[in-house]
């Protein structure tokens, strides 16, 4: 009579935990790259929002503003505080900053990246600039330009 051993030897086993490693190595970048771009999903759903008050405020004034007092919108800080006034707008995620608001071709709103997440991805703390007139977005940082927006 033979003796059936059964299970898996060292080898087979190192192997698994090797291919399980080369997988996970190749999956973290990849998670955090989505949810930066979910970060900057919500950037740019406050400047479309910010943006539809400055054109609201400029059809009442005729002129675009930098405070947020006079924008028919309620944007929080990160303690739960509205902004006020023309000062920054600190929020969990990003620093807000109404930038060139008596101009209406340069007019634009900024996003700060308030810290370098941890773990640090490769983006660190980047700003997203939106430009009232021209409707584009942009960002300080090349891999954010590639990759996010």
């Amino acid at each position: 009579m033979s003796v059936v051993k059964k299970g898996f030897t060292l080898i087979e086993l190192l192997v698994v935990v090797l291919i399980i490693g080369i997988l996970a190595s190749l999956a973290i970048p990849q998670y955090f790259k989505v949810v930066e771009r979910a970060r900057v999903a919500e950037a740019l759903s406050t400047f479309s929002a910010v943006t539809a008050a400055q054109e609201r405020a400029m059809a009442k004034s005729g002129t675009y503003t930098a405070s947020w007092d006079v924008l028919d919108l309620t944007l929080k800080t990160a303690a739960g505080v509205d902004c006020t006034g023309s000062a920054t707008c600190i929020g969990k995620l990003y620093t807000y900053t109404i930038i060139n608001a008596n101009s209406p071709t340069t007019a634009a709103i900024t996003a700060r990246r308030n810290a370098v997440p941890a773990p640090a991805t490769r983006y660190g703390t980047y700003t997203l600039t939106f430009t009232l007139s021209s409707g584009q977005t942009d960002c300080d940082d090349p891999e954010c330009k590639l990759e996010l927006i």
